[in-house]
């Protein structure tokens, strides 16, 4: 990210904070589920967060999500609101301290019993091409292991990265519990089994309770 959109990320950011500080309208929702950093994927009948678009002239055609947040700061929500999160290619987004502080909130704003389904980039999966040359066809893309892995640290505005054995350290110290590698499709909570089949190649899939 360059210097310019950095500042201008920063001023969206806390003007939105101070003028579009909305708790989630969940009061009239029977299942209140969360799918956090939705981009321009909306979920019917669902809580849809990310980024204050207001002030984002070149994104206004794009779908407005019912909740805008900032993901680096807590969250302006209830205790005990989610009955289920959904994060689908989010976390690595953000570097590791906002992770382990956005957790910590997730946490406390889901409740008793909900599970929450966090989907990654698996970098395990980039490294075992690395070294070895194998993997799903869509590592071709690359000409190098070194290619692949650049690709997945330094573009799309990635800044950290992550596999199952520091995703379940995370998760263990933001006090969930019933931390579970799973699969493509496959889950505790079948309301949140909303993966991406075209992501399903280079994918890690976490899930854990609040118990």
């Amino acid at each position: 990210m360059d210097l310019k959109t950095a500042l201008l990320t920063e001023l969206i950011s806390f003007i939105g904070r101070k003028l579009l500080k909305t708790k989630p309208a969940v009061n009239a929702m029977q299942e209140r589920l969360l799918h956090l950093g939705c981009g321009v994927t909306k979920f019917d009948n669902w809580i849809n967060a990310d980024f204050f678009r207001n002030f984002k002239p070149w994104k206004k055609k794009l779908p407005q999500p019912e909740w805008m947040i900032d993901l680096r700061y807590p969250l302006y929500c209830d205790d005990n609101i989610w009955d289920g999160v959904f994060t689908e290619h989010t976390l690595e987004h953000l570097h590791y301290k906002e992770v382990s502080l956005l957790l910590k909130e997730l946490f406390r704003t889901m409740k008793e019993g909900a599970w929450i389904r966090i989907t990654v980039p698996d970098l395990e999966k980039y490294i075992e091409y690395y070294i070895h040359r194998t993997g799903h066809d869509n590592f071709n893309q690359w000409s190098t292991g070194c290619e692949a892995l650049s690709a997945l640290t330094q573009n799309y505005g990635h800044v950290s990265t992550w596999d199952s054995e520091l995703m379940q350290r995370f998760l263990r110290e933001s006090n969930f519990s019933n931390i579970q590698m799973q699969i493509f499709m496959k889950g505790n909570d079948k309301r949140l089994l909303k993966d991406r089949a075209d992501r399903k190649w280079e994918t890690l899939y976490v899930e854990a309770q609040k118990k």
